[in-house]
């Protein structure tokens, strides 16, 4: 990865995307629908860690090379299938 990770455009893209901060804990930033995933924010440091939760959901990402459409799994079963029949 070349592009140089910048903490707080990512936290300002969250909030634009509806996630918000939390009151209980000003350095929390809230998932819109489920509150297990969460980011806490090092205003210091300029670091970010995620919760428990968020990191399982972010192991279950599946990076899509820029060369491929998004959806090129299904796509390619499709193909299969249509060989198949």
């Amino acid at each position: 990865m070349t592009e140089q990770f910048d903490s707080k455009r990512l936290v300002l893209d969250m909030l634009s995307k509806g996630w918000r901060w939390s009151d209980g804990d000003p350095d929390v930033l809230l998932h819109p629908a489920d509150h297990d995933l969460y980011v806490r924010y090092n205003r210091a440091a300029g670091t970010l860690s995620v919760s428990p939760a968020m990191a399982t959901a972010l192991d279950l990402v599946i990076p899509t090379p820029a060369c491929r459409p998004k959806r090129f799994w299904r796509d390619e079963q499709k193909a299969l299938k249509i060989k198949t029949v």
